[in-house]
């Protein structure tokens, strides 16, 4: 039981292994990680804890008789039990994982900014339709772009050429861009600072170096920002 034991604070360790979120949404994703390690710690401490319990109880020994336990036949109770509760514990954890994909894909009618990927081998362009700035990086020099944190960002995603994937660790989210069919999620970063991203969808050679990065500042930065970026055009 010690060991059982050991191993499940050490599965309850692994939480930890989640990046700390960035965004509202991310947090949302972090939870319902956590909650899905605590329910598989607590059935793994059940079913490894009987095995032991049986193995050691019912070992057999030198010049010890092997005691076998008493068998049980249609105890309608233990049934009900060993059937119901993993029954209950799958519902609440698909109720808990719709709830949350539901607010992790919902859409705002009027984000506060509205940023276009577009994804090709090896590299990211990022267009502010509102702004008219367009900010285009390779696998050689990797696009920076800031954005305004507390309000709703709305990235809308596609692909020039293979499947890749728009994916920033601390956001908890990852969606594919893919060619002709775009793809689009909303977040609300909470904290200021630079956040890394990367494609998340092997797409050839230089797969690794695809990366970009986003630096999350105050609304007023940001406004800033997008008049720099209109003035050196």
């Amino acid at each position: 039981m010690h060991r059982a034991a050991a191993l499940a604070c050490l599965a309850i360790l692994t939480t930890a292994c989640v990046p700390e979120a960035a965004t509202s949404q991310g947090r949302d994703v972090a939870w319902l990680y956590n909650i899905f390690m605590l329910a598989s710690a607590g059935v793994f401490v059940i079913v490894i804890g009987l095995l032991t319990w049986s193995i050691i109880r019912y070992r057999g020994q030198p010049g010890r008789d092997v005691e076998m336990p008493t068998p049980t036949r249609g105890n309608v109770t233990l049934e009900v039990i060993w059937w119901s509760l993993p029954a209950a514990l799958v519902v609440v954890l698909a109720v808990l994982t719709v709830g949350v994909l539901g607010q992790v894909d919902a859409r705002e009618d009027d984000p506060g900014v509205v940023v276009r990927v577009h994804a090709f081998q090896w590299g990211w362009e990022f267009t502010f339709p509102d702004a008219d700035v367009v900010v285009s990086g390779t696998a050689a020099d990797p696009p920076r772009i800031e954005l305004p944190t507390g309000e709703t960002i709305a990235f809308e995603i596609t692909s020039q050429d293979v499947v890749h994937s728009f994916w920033i660790p601390r956001f908890l989210i990852k969606r594919d861009a893919v060619p002709n069919r775009p793809n689009r999620f909303d977040v609300v970063i909470e904290e200021q600072g630079t956040y890394g991203g990367q494609c998340g969808e092997f797409c050839g050679l230089l797969h690794s170096r695809q990366l970009f990065e986003i630096d999350a500042v105050s609304r007023s930065h940001f406004d800033a920002w997008l008049t720099e970026q209109q003035t050196d055009r």
